[in-house]
């Protein structure tokens, strides 16, 4: 029996991307995430994340859990946004990213962070995406503060919102401008967002479909961002990288 947790970081930010973690181990494995104290991230100091992050991929190796981690940039978050909406874009890269790492003959349960209200709905939507569904000996489990209650996903959280740290830290060397959370009610985030609009056309690192940003731009020259150019993604691409 294999447990998988699936979850995502940096949903509601004006800066910087998307990251959805899958994660999975044998059921018997999961009590040694909860002796280590895997739970959500957003209950952990920024440095146990990271402690916890190091523990989880060293443990991987040895055990041969699974891990994959999906970066969708600002551009295909709104290029998603142009075709649909942000839930439909967590679904893509939900399912995507399901369709790879479920272990060949093999059962479980597939743990979903739902973003939709109807956590029932984003479940069976994900589902709808899945190459083969129903896939005997599986199901799924979709539920709000998942990451609060199964340490599978607790795990996945985690390694979630370390990657995203680190992409909006680079980011900030980057353009060498403090870009604080990414969150629009962050006063740094605000400031930094001001800076990168430069002739009325948004930095790349900038989500133009963010209210946040229509506004300023609005406010500074008057008229709101332009419509994104379209990225060669081919659906829930560019970004991904597969560990172990």
């Amino acid at each position: 029996m294999w447990n998988i947790g699936v979850d995502e970081a940096g949903r509601g930010p004006v800066i910087g991307p998307l990251v959805v973690a899958v994660f999975a181990c044998p059921e018997k494995d999961l009590q040694l995430l909860i002796d280590a104290g895997i739970q959500d991230s957003k209950q952990l100091s920024r440095q146990r994340r990271a402690v916890l992050e190091t523990w989880l991929l060293a443990e991987s190796k040895k055990r041969n859990w699974l891990i994959k981690i999906h970066e969708s940039s600002p551009a295909a978050i709104d290029n998603a946004m142009q075709r649909s909406n942000l839930n439909q874009h967590e679904r893509d890269i939900f399912a995507h990213l399901i369709n790879q790492i479920l272990p060949d003959d093999s059962s479980g349960i597939i743990r979903l962070d739902a973003c939709d209200v109807n956590e029932q709905r984003f479940g069976e939507q994900v589902c709808e995406q899945l190459d083969v569904w129903p896939l005997e000996g599986w199901t799924v489990d979709s539920r709000h503060g998942a990451d609060e209650l199964f340490p599978e996903v607790g795990a996945a959280s985690i390694l979630a919102k370390e990657w995203r740290d680190r992409a909006i830290a680079e980011l900030s060397l980057d353009k060498n401008i403090a870009l604080g959370s990414g969150y629009p009610s962050d006063p740094v985030t605000r400031e930094a967002v001001r800076k990168l609009i430069v002739d009325g056309v948004p930095d790349e690192v900038l989500r133009w479909r963010w209210k946040t940003t229509a506004d300023i731009s609005q406010e500074m020259f008057g008229h709101p961002p332009p419509t994104r150019p379209s990225i060669d993604d081919d659906g829930p691409e560019p970004a991904q990288r597969t560990l172990f």
